[in-house]
């Protein structure tokens, strides 16, 4: 049964000798921003200028580390970091002000800040808040120690984002205290007393680690909302002996560093979906709990950071930076396709069957092909109208296939993905009067453009804005050439479809726009050559007339149909 308690307490009295805090290193980073930093100086000034008698800061969850027969003690900080950390280095500031008009006072807070050795009574040197190992040294340095808060540095875009923030957060509570370049003496020092003497934190001590998780959970009232990664990182890195958690901190950490969090947090979705393979009905985090952990799927703790790292290494190398061990000519189609994949398809939910599939099977080239298929799937469900939770499902049971196929080939040569049954719907949908409008417009011109380099080993990347022309304008002008080539009936027709379009730049369509066809070429082709192999091809035609669209447009359907069918 775990010891509880909570109760309110002045900052003087939480930053006093009984306390000595730690950020425990399955805690996110120090991500507050200079919004955050704004709020907390702004709210405190108020409730002092209005005089109230007290500010509550809100809530902090400690888990007990050491505790002394004094009553003093070591606490890992569970939730509150951001608060806390914000709150001394306001107080650092204060102090280093401080030091050159009442330096009894910067005396004051540095003993708050930083416990000196006493051996008579028993304490050792100790800084009040240790924090994250790779930022120790540098908040010791530019925050606990006196004077740190002047410190200047000259390469800040050099340092990582939790440092590059707790120097934001120090140039912003300095700007505070200065008015017209001049220190706001009086500002500073009611600061000082009121946020010492009146502001509260409500603390909510514990002596069992799970039960400050349960806490950290749901109490999270005034810090950055609880990301699934959050949860699970906590949840795990608990679950794992005393002795090891120390690495696989350090394993998570790196994966938060390389990917960043969001991408952290997606791709905690994307293994969502490989073992639960069905659309999402509770919260991330509940999936977790109960749909994979508790039905024993995967363990907490070791075996659930080891297959994380195993995907994230996938996700990052083949996907994200589009690189496979393969010879040159099929590692630059594999490059270009998952690439147009991964930045121009509607939506990311083939990603999980892709990740499932590399992380189970080691032929690399098998690899290339199940993309293609995996691809052709996607785009003929999407073409012919099947909804996102249709393709989703379809995606669930790929999933389902590999896990119950022994090698590459059952997966491949699964009828899943023969696309030939739906041949009449597909035509039909790329055929349309009306595609330029269709959502898929622009990928099936990219696809269409790719499949002409296929065999020039070129890495294609398809960034930047990239717009649909029309060639037959939209609204040509009522003397131009284009109303004599094209009666009312063939430009209804024939506006909009697959034949009449190509990619170009912005630049490039915005210097086109709705004159002749001859002047079109010129704007296309003027300068550098587009990249576009597609837009190249219309280089030939001497006219843009009903045969030379009609004749674009059939090859263009041709090439559609050998691509997906």
């Amino acid at each position: 049964m775990a010891n509880i308690e909570a109760r309110e307490i002045l900052i003087k009295d939480l930053l006093s000798d009984k306390f000595l805090f730690r950020i425990p290193g399955y805690q996110r980073p120090f991500t507050w921003n200079k919004d955050n930093f704004d709020d907390l100086f702004e709210d405190i000034k108020q409730s002092m200028e209005n005089n109230e008698e007290n500010y509550f800061l809100g809530s902090i969850i400690l888990q007990t580390v050491e505790q002394h027969a004094d009553g003093s003690g070591l606490y890992d900080v569970v939730d509150g970091q951001q608060r806390i950390t914000s709150l001394i280095i306001l107080l650092a500031v204060i102090r280093d002000f401080l030091s050159k008009i009442e330096r009894d006072y910067a005396s004051q807070i540095q003993s708050l800040l930083y416990q000196k050795e006493a051996k008579l009574l028993g304490k050792k040197e100790a800084v009040r808040l240790l924090v994250w190992e790779k930022e120790q040294d540098f908040f010791k340095e530019h925050v606990l120690q006196e004077g740190g808060t002047e410190k200047s540095l000259n390469s800040f875009n050099a340092l990582s984002e939790a440092k590059q923030n707790m120097l934001t957060a120090v140039n912003l509570f300095k700007d505070k205290f200065n008015r017209d370049g001049n220190l706001d003496e009086q500002l500073l020092v009611n600061m000082s007393k009121y946020i010492l003497n009146n502001c509260v934190f409500a603390y909510v001590k514990t002596d069992k680690l799970t039960s400050a998780f349960r806490l950290f959970a749901v109490l999270n009232t005034r810090g950055l909302p609880l990301a699934a990664s959050d949860l699970l990182k906590s949840h795990n890195i608990a679950a794992i002996p005393d002795n090891l958690r120390p690495k696989y901190i350090h394993i998570w950490e790196n994966l938060e560093e390389e990917l960043g969090r969001d991408e952290l947090e997606q791709l905690i979705a994307f293994i969502r979906d490989i073992w639960v393979k069905e659309k999402a009905q509770r919260t991330m985090f509940e999936e977790y709990q109960d749909k994979i952990f508790s039905s024993g799927a995967i363990s907490w703790g070791e075996e659930f950071i080891k297959y994380l790292q195993k995907i994230a290494i996938i996700y990052q190398e083949q996907v994200l930076n589009g690189q496979i061990n393969l010879n040159s000519d099929l590692q630059v189609q594999y490059h270009n396709l998952i690439s147009l994949m991964r930045d121009h398809l509607p939506s990311s939910y083939w990603i999980p069957a892709f990740l499932h599939f590399s992380s189970k099977f080691t032929n690399e080239s098998k690899k290339v092909i199940f993309l293609q298929k995996l691809e052709k799937r996607y785009v003929v469900d999407w073409v012919i109208g099947y909804t996102p939770t249709q393709r989703m499902t379809t995606i669930y049971n790929i999933i389902k296939l590999i896990d119950a196929s022994s090698n590459e080939d059952q997966v491949i040569n699964d009828s899943i993905f023969d696309t030939s049954v739906r041949k009449r719907e597909f035509i039909t949908a790329i055929d349309a009067v009306d595609f330029y409008v269709r959502s898929y417009c622009k990928y099936i011109l990219l696809r269409l453009d790719l499949s002409l380099s296929e065999n020039a080993n070129v890495a294609k990347n398809y960034k930047g804005i990239i717009t649909v022309e029309h060639i037959l304008p939209r609204n040509p002008d009522e003397k131009s050439e284009w109303m004599q080539l094209f009666d009312l009936d063939s430009r209804r027709e024939w506006t909009n479809r697959l034949g009449n379009l190509v990619l170009l730049s912005r630049k490039k369509n915005s210097s086109a726009n709705n004159r002749p066809f001859q002047e079109k070429k010129k704007s296309y082709f003027g300068g550098s050559m587009t990249d576009f192999q597609l837009t190249k091809e219309i280089d030939k035609f001497d006219v843009w007339d009903l045969q030379s669209v009609k004749s674009r447009h059939e090859k263009l359907l041709n090439r559609a149909i050998k691509l997906w069918l």
